[in-house]
């Protein structure tokens, strides 16, 4: 069985890797920390900076993907979405290309440019038809608290 300490290095290496064969021309200009995040519901992976953009930024995916049931073009799916953030300047020091991350399908059109658009076709519906039922064996049905609204005389 895997440790923690392999999939750590599992995952960093696959970055590194991702940044060689994709990203040739560009340089990774600050401290770029690639781990795995909380096993989220609905979030697969997501980008943010270090303290500050200049000193570092951090790619966390979904800890969830660790399962043997995700086949690893989905892990390389969302890791790159997430390197595509960085090179286009959200949540790292890079020239921010647009002043939303996703409007007019700009991390599509990079994917599709860099060749990865049927691997992401294959992903997305990979998603779209396993995500849920993992998320549910794995984190159990999600419950709703719902509040009886006082009466307004109870403040």
């Amino acid at each position: 069985m895997p440790t923690n300490s392999d999939y750590d290095k599992y995952l960093t290496s696959k970055a590194a890797s991702l940044i060689r064969e994709n990203f040739p021309e560009r340089g990774v200009t600050n401290l770029l920390v690639v781990k795995w995040g909380r096993r989220w519901r609905n979030t697969l992976g997501h980008i943010k900076p270090l303290e500050s953009k200049d000193f570092g930024s951090v790619i966390e995916i979904n800890s969830l993907m660790k399962s043997t049931e995700v086949p690893e073009f989905v892990i390389d799916a969302v890791l790159m979405h997430e390197l595509v953030h960085y090179f286009q300047g959200f949540g790292s020091n890079h020239e921010q290309k647009s002043k939303h991350p996703h409007k007019g399908g700009v991390v599509d059109k990079e994917l599709a440019r860099l060749g990865w658009g049927e691997l992401i076709t294959q992903s997305d519906k990979w998603i779209k038809e396993n995500w849920h039922p993992l998320v549910q064996r794995e984190l159990g049905q999600k419950t709703r608290i719902i509040r009886k609204k006082r009466p307004w005389w109870m403040g």
